[in-house]
Formats: structure tokens, C-alpha cells, sequence
């Protein structure tokens, strides 16, 4: 036994420490030596002056396709594949119902193109309504601003008109593609102003919940359809429980705002509407709000269920407290930093 701890006494652990170290630097640095010589050569290939042209096009079709709307931030369902990712993208925005009811925040430019296959699973009902409100007001409100973009031109050309002043090239345009899209009998501005004016929020609102079901309808989450709209053109998705006699089938869209867009077009230009839209124009002229419950009583034409399908609808947006969002506004277009 003596002898065994006298041969490990002779052991120089320190030279073995220093031999390993030596050899591990060695390693390193040759690993290291390996990279930066790769490095080198990639860079000499692909970064070559002749391909500084292709990549500087590249970045720049980049930029133009993110502000032209090609490729949009928030836009698009392919990072909305769950409610829960849905949520916390509202959540990243800041996106407070109750701050937008009391005026306190615009609403967030955030268009969703088509709901996540799991919406109707959501189990709170108050987790579920606060999603398809904050999803579904954006839309709407996206739908206005256009709307409302276009009345604003027309009210300046009929100002010009009064005042006797010739129209330019591009106001004579707009006029003549207004005048074709919102037929009247009159062709006067006035009754093209009656036809052109936007949705009232909370009644947009309000159909939406009872025709989906707060989200659950299949038209919805398969098609797109938020409203129910019918066609007869073959093309849509077949009801289940279409009454005997009737031919229609739900209309789909290509993304949600594609129904919303036709549901204002069609409370604008179908003349199934008029009493709508005579009621909308009433109010303007007192300078009221759209109130969605008021103008609902108009609506008898929209569904074959007629009173009963009004007064559904006026509930569900007195008890939601729906016409607190007619007079909010989406959020300001964020300054184009590329100019």
C-alpha cells in the first residue's frame, strides 16, 4: 500500500492540466480557423458586386409589398391559427373594449382574414363575445372609412357644382362611376347621397351575433359569411335546414371582410332596403347618430322571420350595449417612414 501512494506522489498533475489546456486551445482555435475561412468563401461567392443589384431589389420589393398591402402586418390568418393566438394579439395591441366604449383608445387597425377553426370551442361566454366583438369592429369600421371617404368626395363636388366651379378630370371620373354603382332615378346628388352613406355600427353588430351565433355558425368559420347573405347563383354553401320551396344557398366570401364589404354594399344599393336607408338619411339630416335600434325597425325585409328577427336583434344590442360603439373610430394610419 505504501508503495502505490509513493508511485501517485510522482505524478506531475500539474503538466497533465497544462497539456490538456494546450490541447484544447488548439482545437478551438482551429475549429474557429475552419468557420472563418467558410465565412470567407460564402462571402466571396454570393457577395460578389453583380448580385448587390438583385439583393437590393429584392429588399426593396419587400418594402413595397408590406405598404401597398401585399403583405400585411396583422393581416393575415396565417399567425391566427387559435383563438388563444387571436387573444394575445389583441393583447400585444393593447386592444381594450371598454377603453374604446368610453372613447378612451381608437381601435387598433388589426383586420383578421378568417377566424381559427377552434373559435367556436371557447368556453367562457364572456371570453367568446369580447373576441368576436374586438375581431368584427375593426372590419366594420374599415368598411365605413372607405364609405365614408367616398361621401366626403361627393359632398365636395356638389359644393363645387353649387358654386358653379367646373369639375377636373379626376372629380368628373369619380362622379360618373358614383353615378353608374348608386343608380337613382334622379341621378341628382342628393339621392345618390341617401344611398351613399355608412352602416351603423351597432346594427352591423347586432346581425352579425344573431345570424352567427356569437361565432358558432358554420357559414362563419367555413365560409366567411358573417351576415347570411343568400344566393341563387348555384355557388355557396347549402343550409340544412332551408325551408321547403326555397332555392338559396349562403353566399361565402374569399375573407371576412369581403362579407362585411358586401353587406354594406348590399344596405346601400338593394332596393329591398329603401325604408334603411330613408330612416339613415333622416337622421343625418337631424345630425344623430346611427343608432342601430332605431334603424333596425326598417329591416323587415332581411330575414323571412321578419318582427320576431327585429326585435331579436334590438335585444341583443341593448343587452351587449352595442350602440356605444357607434361613434368610436379606428386608429390613425401609422406615417409611412419609407418616404
Amino acid at each position: 500500500m505504501n508503495k502505490k501512494k509513493k508511485q501517485y506522489k510522482g505524478v506531475d498533475f500539474k503538466g497533465v492540466l497544462i497539456l490538456l489546456k494546450d490541447r484544447l486551445c488548439l482545437f478551438f482555435a482551429n475549429v474557429f480557423h475552419q468557420i472563418k475561412l467558410r465565412a470567407i468563401f460564402i462571402s466571396k461567392k454570393f457577395l460578389r458586386r453583380e448580385y448587390i443589384p438583385v439583393y437590393v431589389a429584392g429588399l426593396i420589393f419587400i418594402i413595397m409589398a408590406v405598404v401597398s398591402g401585399t403583405v400585411v402586418i396583422y393581416d393575415t390568418n396565417s399567425h391566427i391559427t387559435s383563438y388563444r393566438k387571436m387573444q394575445q394579439l389583441f393583447l400585444n395591441n393593447k386592444y381594450d373594449l371598454e377603453k374604446v366604449r368610453n372613447k378612451e383608445m381608437d381601435v387598433p387597425r388589426i383586420f383578421i382574414k378568417t377566424l381559427p377553426s377552434d373559435f367556436n370551442m371557447i368556453e367562457s361566454p364572456k371570453e367568446k363575445k369580447d373576441l368576436f366583438i374586438k375581431f368584427l369592429l375593426p372590419l366594420i369600421l374599415k368598411k365605413n372609412e372607405e364609405l365614408k371617404g367616398q361621401r366626403d368626395r361627393l359632398l365636395k363636388i356638389k359644393e363645387k357644382i353649387a358654386n358653379k366651379k367646373s369639375l377636373n378630370d379626376e372629380e368628373n371620373e369619380f362622379f360618373e362611376n358614383v353615378k353608374r354603382e348608386y343608380k337613382t332615378e334622379t341621378q341628382s346628388i342628393d339621392d345618390i347621397l341617401v344611398k351613399l352613406d355608412e352602416m351603423s355600427v351597432s346594427m352591423a353588430l347586432g346581425q352579425a351575433i344573431q345570424e352567427t351565433g356569437w361565432g358558432e355558425s358554420r357559414f362563419l368559420i367555413q365560409g366567411n359569411s358573417i351576415f347570411a347573405e343568400w344566393t341563387w347563383g348555384g355557388e355557396g354553401m347549402l343550409p340544412r335546414a332551408r325551408k321547403n320551396g326555397l332555392i338559396h344557398r349562403i353566399k361565402t366570401f374569399p375573407t371576412l371582410y369581403d362579407s362585411v364589404d358586401s353587406y354594406g354594399n348590399n344596405l346601400n344599393k338593394t332596393r329591398y332596403y329603401a325604408g334603411f336607408r330613408k330612416m339613415r338619411a333622416q337622421l343625418r339630416a337631424e345630425g344623430r347618430p346611427l343608432v342601430g335600434r332605431w334603424l333596425m325597425s326598417s329591416m323587415t325585409r332581411y330575414s323571412t322571420e321578419k318582427d320576431k328577427y327585429i326585435l331579436d336583434v334590438k335585444k341583443i344590442i341593448r343587452d351587449n350595449r352595442l350602440d356605444d360603439f357607434n361613434e368610436v373610430k379606428l386608429a390613425p394610419v401609422a406615417p409611412d417612414k419609407t418616404k
